[in-house]
């Protein structure tokens, strides 16, 4: 039997701490993400000693894996019953695994050549696992604690303003802090750093666990059935646009990350402590970007704002190739530009995945926030992983050389031009498709149409083609107070 509950309170106001504490959930997330977006090829080739062949045949290997675990785990969210609600749990349940992985994945061991790329795929397997269990859930969370446009937005920004946090501890604070634990031996200085951090993820979801509330209920039904949600999502059009949106900015975001101490190293020549003025400025002006989004969408289209701010850091980032290489302070004001720009694609990217859902729900008459979610997340892993790909193919096309005790050693002039072509001009590709995708295939959730589509949900309404055409009898009893 199909319950229905109500959507009368899915859009009131959210209190700041609230805001804060949703935002917690993402910096725990961003230990690992950004670390695994700026950090994790340079230690994969220049501390752990992988070839760079092999550390991007790893990244889209291990992440084909998540097209099977990101649609189960977001079935199994949307399906999970509990007094603290659907998502939420598995901030609890899952924060201590996920610390673990990633301490592991930064652990260089004694074996040989075979022995650690057999401990590399295991690890990172491991932690993509539970990367997969507590973000999707995470992530859908947002969903379920507003539909209200504004509050969402609001909601993410708050986020994405707070999420750099995690950020920085996983990439600007991560080499310093290696060096301070374990002069002249950074592979062991990275494991400690991580294990510090590890344990500030576990409490900041915790943080984000107790001061968080699920509203927005959907259409509950007793079975899982992966195939018929997948089936409801793949109806959805505006989802299918954001899943190429979502693919190549990723791609774009981590090509340009991942390639920054590359460039910094080799390019500009300069060591740690400079890598740390553009990997500790990345934190702060993303900050700066996810704040000033909000302001932005409240007088112009966030679809606009997507399509132009992307092209923007596309181009922008082709001005590297005439910044000569000991000019790095005219190099780091460049990018923390860029960066800040990045900064507001994440609310906005993400405001426009929770307007699809309720778009979604409207067109087919079933809620799947966890699947909708999960399949987002996947062409965002996907995207970083392909983003991770090209790094390590394009380092292995141009003879890029791996050193094991974290020294740099001198590279080809062909290898020093790769890496500057790698980081400029595939980015500046990748984001003006991204921009230009979204106008070429008229994505039209708009703030107007996404709030007669929440009037429509708050009255039991749904689109003339969903299962549930009709308006739906709410039942009292299970109707949110």
């Amino acid at each position: 039997m199909t319950t229905v509950t109500s959507h009368k309170q899915i859009t009131e106001k959210i209190r700041p701490a609230e805001k804060i504490g949703y935002g917690m959930g993402d910096a725990a997330s961003h230990i690992v993400f950004d670390s695994c977006v700026a950090i994790l090829a340079y230690f994969y080739t220049d501390i752990y000693g992988l070839s760079p062949a092999v550390m991007g045949t790893m990244f889209l290997a291990v992440r084909l894996l998540d097209a099977f675990t990101d649609p189960i785990m977001g079935a199994i969210a949307d399906n999970t019953i509990t007094k603290w609600g659907r998502f939420r749990p598995y901030l609890l349940i899952i924060s201590i695994p996920f610390a673990v992985s990633t301490i592991l994945v930064y652990t260089v061991p004694d074996y040989g050549d075979t022995g650690k790329i057999i401990f590399a795929v295991a690890t990172y397997i491991f932690m993509t696992l539970m990367y997969t269990a507590i973000n999707i859930p995470y992530c859908s969370l947002g969903a379920a604690i507003t539909a209200d446009p504004k509050e969402n937005m609001s909601l993410q920004s708050y986020r994405f303003a707070i999420a750099p946090i995690g950020g920085a501890l996983g990439t600007a604070a991560i080499l310093p802090l290696a060096d301070f634990l374990s002069p002249g031996d950074r592979a062991a200085g990275i494991q400690l750093a991580m294990t510090i951090f590890g344990a500030i993820g576990c409490l900041m979801f915790l943080f984000c666990f107790l001061f968080t509330k699920e509203r927005v209920q959907p259409l509950k039904e007793e079975n899982i059935d992966i195939l018929r949600d997948l089936k409801i999502l793949v109806k959805n059009d505006q989802w299918r646009i954001l899943a190429v949106y979502n693919f190549t900015m990723l791609v774009s975001l981590v090509v340009r990350a991942g390639m920054i101490l590359y460039y910094v190293t080799y390019i500009l020549n300069k060591g740690a402590d400079t890598a740390s003025y553009f990997l500790l400025g990345t934190t702060i002006f993303s900050m700066l970007g996810s704040l000033i989004a909000k302001p932005f969408t409240d007088r112009f289209c966030k679809i606009q704002l997507s399509i132009w701010n992307n092209v923007l850091l596309g181009l922008s980032g082709l001005l590297f190739f005439i910044i000569p290489g000991d000019y790095w302070i005219v190099a780091l004001v460049l990018y923390l530009f860029l960066q800040m720009l990045q900064g507001a694609n994440g609310p906005l990217q993400w405001s426009m995945i929770t307007d699809a859902n309720n778009y979604g729900e409207w067109k087919t008459g079933r809620r799947i926030t966890g699947m909708n979610v999960a399949a987002n997340i996947f062409t965002i892993k996907l995207g970083v992983a392909v983003g991770g790909a090209l790094i390590g193919w394009g380092l292995a096309l141009f003879g890029f050389q791996s050193t094991v005790d974290g020294q740099p050693v001198q590279q080809t002039q062909e290898t020093l031009d790769g890496i500057l072509i790698i980081f400029t001009v595939l980015p500046a590709i990748l984001y003006c498709i991204t921009g230009l995708y979204l106008k070429i295939k008229h994505y039209d959730l708009t703030d107007g149409k996404v709030k007669s589509i929440i009037h429509d949900l708050e009255h039991g309404r749904f689109s003339s083609d969903s299962m549930n055409p009709q308006p739906l009898k709410i039942d009292p009893e299970v109707a949110l107070k």
